[in-house]
Formats: C-alpha cells, sequence, structure tokens
C-alpha cells in the first residue's frame, strides 16, 4: 500500500510541476497585491487587499492561486515558523530578518554566500541546489518592550 501511495504522490507532483495554467485575472490582481503590499503578505492580506477589485472572490480561491503562483515560481512563499506563510514576489534569492515577538519579515541586505552551498555538500556528500537561511531575533520596535512574544519557539532550534 505505500509503495502504490508514494507511486501515486510521485505522479501527482511530476503532473503539478508539467501542469501549465492559463493567465488569469485573479491571479494578476494577487501578484499586483503583494507588489503593492511590499511583499511578505499573508493569504488574509492578499484576500483583503484582491476584494477590493474582486468582490466575488473567496479566501479558498486566494489560497489556491498562491499555492499555482508558487508552483510556476512567481511568488515565493517565506515560512516564518509561526502557523501563517507569508509570499513574496519571486526574485533574486536573499536572506529575511524575522522577529520572534511580532513575526515582522524584512529581507536582509546581506548577499547570498554561494560558498555555503559548496561547503556542505563537500563535507556531506548532499547535492545542494539552494540554502535558505533566517536570522531570528527581535526587530527594533520589539527591542524596546523586552522581548517576550509568541514566537519563543526558535530560542532553543
Amino acid at each position: 500500500m505505500l509503495a502504490i501511495r508514494n507511486h501515486y504522490c510521485y505522479y501527482q507532483l511530476l503532473n503539478m510541476q508539467t501542469q501549465t495554467y492559463r493567465k488569469s485575472d485573479q491571479r494578476e490582481a494577487i501578484i499586483a497585491a503583494i507588489k503593492r503590499l511590499g511583499g511578505h503578505s499573508t493569504a488574509d492580506q492578499v484576500y483583503e487587499a484582491v476584494k477590493a477589485s474582486h468582490p466575488r472572490i473567496s479566501l479558498g480561491t486566494i489560497y489556491r492561486n498562491l499555492r499555482v503562483l508558487c508552483d510556476q515560481g512567481a511568488i515565493r512563499e517565506v515560512k516564518s515558523g509561526q502557523s501563517l506563510g507569508r509570499f513574496e514576489l519571486a526574485g533574486p534569492r536573499h536572506y529575511h530578518l524575522i522577529c520572534r515577538q511580532c513575526g515582522k519579515i524584512e529581507d536582509c541586505a546581506m548577499p547570498v554566500d554561494k560558498s555555503l552551498d559548496e561547503r556542505v555538500q563537500r563535507t556531506t556528500h548532499f547535492k545542494v541546489e539552494q540554502h535558505r537561511l533566517d536570522f531570528i531575533g527581535l526587530c527594533g520596535k520589539c527591542q524596546n518592550t523586552g522581548g517576550i512574544g509568541i514566537a519563543d519557539q526558535y530560542r532553543d532550534q
């Protein structure tokens, strides 16, 4: 049963990667909303922004189209360890600064260090395609409140 299920999942994944999608006003509106919001937006924030121009759109449609846009490579999901993923326009890879208290995500201006890929590959014999690095801490605003927040799960990771 497990082998059949894995086989099925493989073909489902293969079909998803090769599937093409028609251009859609809704997806265009989602991309425009993410751009307008400045990136690192939740699905709910995107929904509220798109709803103004597409009043009949549902939150479920937003989630489905965010998945499609991620699959197409038009946007990327930034996972911060909290329950809500954030979405940004695809572009050059970069690092993120994530506040463990308020959940704010910012782009880090530091260039991606490709030598990390090579070092990990050399020491582990793992074929590295890319890496992701998030810096977890406190934003300037939260530093002033003592830093006790909802995302303390990062402390011991």
